[in-house]
């Protein structure tokens, strides 16, 4: 009897969590993991901007390979006379320069890069990992024909502080004001020594969001055709103001919705376009200097504007 009163005592003092005692460890846990998640999203997307600055490096690096050989940055557009939105962009011309010898040869830049005889190209349809913005998951081809359609990538470059027009008079201005030329411009071709307000006071590439939905012939994000391969400074980085396109998305994906109005030509030169990432805050830049900084989408619209120039001649504030 004794032994047996041993045994059944030891086996009642075994003791277990209770259902309440659990749910505090469950809800310590999940208050635990609530604080931790900011850092680890903050730290995730410290990474991916890190990537895209670098990536920013390696296109304005190229561009200075393409001036170093040819003594010019590749035109805005180039190849069309008559400055049609099917001319190739800046981003054919580079293709070289960023390790892409086979893309570049299947082009034939003596036609149209739309409609054109190289249906479903490689060159217009792959979409190149070192031209995306790891913070934007939109990685997506247009919609349309095959002989139209084109991949949509996040990085572009400067075309002036108004439209894509921005230094060719009479077709630069908005709402009045009067643009002056980037380091791109259509059909034409500068040098760095065309940058007379310093190059490092001259925006080279930014970038844009992609669409989540998107019609065919998009404006944003399409870099092989002019039309699609640029943005300007009339509004600031992320503005709360819709781009001007002639061709609109449907929705830049998030909370931003379509923030695109057409305008009522097809010029697509008179496209309006802001620089947008996914980054909070603002956009990462390369400067005409090759270097990359993060652009505040606080900066003040006259010294922003004054940044997408090359001769404008302003005397800038720090940014």
């Amino acid at each position: 009897m004794c032994a047996s009163t041993k045994t059944w005592n030891r086996r009642v003092s075994r003791r277990g969590f209770t259902l309440v005692e659990l749910l505090v460890v469950i809800a310590i846990i999940g208050v635990l993991i609530a604080l931790l998640l900011p850092a680890v999203q903050q730290a995730r997307e410290a990474a991916r901007r890190m990537q895209c600055t670098n990536q920013q490096k390696q296109l304005a690096l190229a561009m200075h390979n393409h001036h170093d050989t040819y003594g010019k940055l590749p035109g805005g557009s180039y190849r069309n006379s008559d400055w049609g939105r099917d001319s190739y962009s800046w981003y054919c011309f580079i293709l070289p320069f960023i390790e892409e010898n086979a893309m570049y040869e299947e082009l034939n830049l003596n036609e149209k890069i739309n409609g054109g005889a190289s249906v479903r190209s490689y060159a217009r349809m792959q979409l190149l990992d070192s031209m995306l913005c790891p913070s934007d998951d939109s990685k997506i081809q247009e919609e349309g024909s095959d002989n139209w359609q084109n991949s949509l990538h996040n990085y572009v470059v400067c075309y002036g502080d108004a439209n894509f027009n921005s230094g060719i008079a009479p077709w630069n201005e908005v709402d009045g004001y009067a643009g002056t030329a980037g380091m791109f411009v259509p059909e034409r071709q500068a040098g760095l020594r065309d940058a007379t307000d310093g190059l490092s006071n001259t925006l080279l590439f930014s970038e844009v969001i992609t669409p989540a939905e998107e019609d065919y012939w998009s404006s944003i994000g399409r870099t092989q055709v002019a039309m699609g391969a640029g943005f300007t400074t009339y509004l600031t980085p992320n503005a709360d103001a819709n781009d001007r396109t002639n061709r609109c998305h449907l929705n830049l994906g998030g909370n931003l919705g379509a923030k695109c109005t057409a305008h009522a030509d097809w010029d697509w030169g008179a496209n309006v376009v802001a620089p947008r990432s996914w980054h909070p805050g603002g956009v990462n830049v390369a400067m005409s200097d090759g270097s990359v900084r993060f652009m505040p989408e606080t900066v003040n619209l006259t010294v922003w504007r004054g940044l997408g120039t090359r001769n404008g001649g302003e005397v800038l504030s720090d940014f």
